[in-house]
């Protein structure tokens, strides 16, 4: 009976949990916004060992693929973090507006 508390209790220590947001950022908002685009991307990086940021690169994609002929602008980003004891997860999310450009196909005539 002894050993099943404590095996609970090492059990619960593993599954605790500490989350924080490490950074915000807001780009100037737009006076027209008409189409909101939402993105995140997340990874697990486990005892630290963190090489590269390359995961936040399809952020930037995804949010072009949601405004493809558009302008993105008034990005808000958040960086949060995560931690367990021997690992966390870092997620990046972004909102933005996108408008529609004014001149998407527009044919030019030139004068005679």
């Amino acid at each position: 009976m002894r050993s099943r508390i404590i095996i609970v209790i090492m059990s619960l220590g593993f599954l605790a949990s500490c989350a924080s947001v490490q950074s915000v950022s807001l780009t100037p908002i737009p006076k027209q916004r008409t189409k909101v685009v939402k993105a995140e991307v997340s990874k697990f990086i486990f005892l630290a060992f963190n090489f590269n940021n390359d995961f936040v690169d399809d952020l930037i994609d995804q949010l072009k693929g949601q405004c493809p002929d558009g302008i993105i602008s008034g990005i808000l980003t958040k960086d949060e973090s995560i931690s367990y004891i021997l690992a966390h997860n870092r997620k990046v999310s972004a909102t933005a507006f996108c408008s529609e450009t004014k001149t998407k196909h527009a044919s030019l005539e030139i004068p005679r």
